[in-house]
């Protein structure tokens, strides 16, 4: 298990009935959090503990478009989802998308972004270390 801690969320829509964007958001949250469960992240309710808030900003289908009374013929074999990410350290924000590809979900690609992230931000940076004096 990784000492890191995320928070996983996002945000309340407007609308006051629960859309189909909506219910695919909630659906990749949930497979976000097995996902980052999975390798060792672990996902806390609590924002202050989190070494990272990473947000699901958006999930659509690739293709989809906004029409009005569209019946959505496609089903989800034949076209993939992607998902926009946004991570929070303090004031710093970083967004990024994922999608479906091959036989991996936009969800294991994201958590695999997220710890790669989250590793990549504890090592110190060259510039961070203090060199030692030369005699």
């Amino acid at each position: 298990m990784t000492p890191f801690a995320v928070y996983l969320h996002l945000r309340a829509s407007e609308d006051l009935q629960r859309s189909r964007m909506t219910d695919r958001r909630l659906q990749a949250l949930h497979a976000l959090h097995e996902e980052l469960s999975n390798i060792g992240v672990r996902v806390t309710p609590l924002p202050e503990r989190a070494d990272l808030e990473v947000e699901i900003t958006n999930v659509f289908l690739a293709g989809e478009t906004q029409l009005p009374g569209r019946v959505d013929t496609c089903n989800r074999v034949e076209r993939s989802r992607i998902m926009s990410i946004r991570l929070s350290v303090n004031d710093e924000h970083l967004e990024f998308v994922c999608s479906d590809g091959g036989r991996v979900t936009a969800e294991h690609h994201a958590a695999q972004r997220i710890l790669m992230w989250l590793d990549n931000s504890s090592r110190p940076r060259m510039t961070d270390l203090v060199q030692a004096p030369t005699a």
